[in-house]
């Protein structure tokens, strides 16, 4: 079961929220999650992160476009809690803030929902946010379901 949906909250502000069940303990799926060494091997979209992987952590995240091209962006782990959430807040294009969160909710001994979500805010989201959203949807969808598939075939 899947919920993924983009909210116009304002001219300027726009968010992306995708989730999925994945049938396999937290545990399971933070490790997987977080298992940047093996990520390029099979996510299109999130590449790496290399740094300081804790709170407050300067980070460098390594995200491939739609066109093959990874992109490095430093970030700062705001949202972090070791086994359930990490994620940033910082500008990356246009002056366009993100607000991009991993983060995993135990369902039982078995299920974790995935949840990844991102929000848009400033001035160039009036021009470029219904691009950058659906992007953001597609790639966040696509990732989800993979690693879904990934870590239910190893359990």
């Amino acid at each position: 079961m899947t919920s993924n949906k983009i909210t116009k909250h304002s001219t300027f502000k726009r968010s992306v929220y995708t989730e999925i069940v994945i049938n396999a303990p937290i545990e399971n799926v933070w490790r997987e999650l977080t298992n940047f060494k093996e990520m390029p091997t099979w996510s299109k979209s999130l590449q790496k992160i290399e740094g300081n992987f804790k709170k407050n952590g300067q980070t460098e995240v390594h995200f491939m476009d739609n066109k093959g091209k990874v992109g490095i962006y430093k970030h700062e782990l705001i949202h972090f809690e070791e086994g359930k959430l990490f994620g940033w807040s910082d500008p990356f294009i246009l002056g366009i803030k993100d607000n991009h969160k991993y983060q995993l909710e135990k369902i039982s001994e078995t299920q974790t929902k995935l949840i990844q979500s991102d929000e848009a805010n400033g001035f160039a989201t009036l021009f470029m946010g219904n691009f950058i959203m659906n992007f953001f949807l597609k790639s966040y969808t696509e990732f989800n379901q993979t690693i879904k598939n990934r870590i239910e075939l190893k359990n």
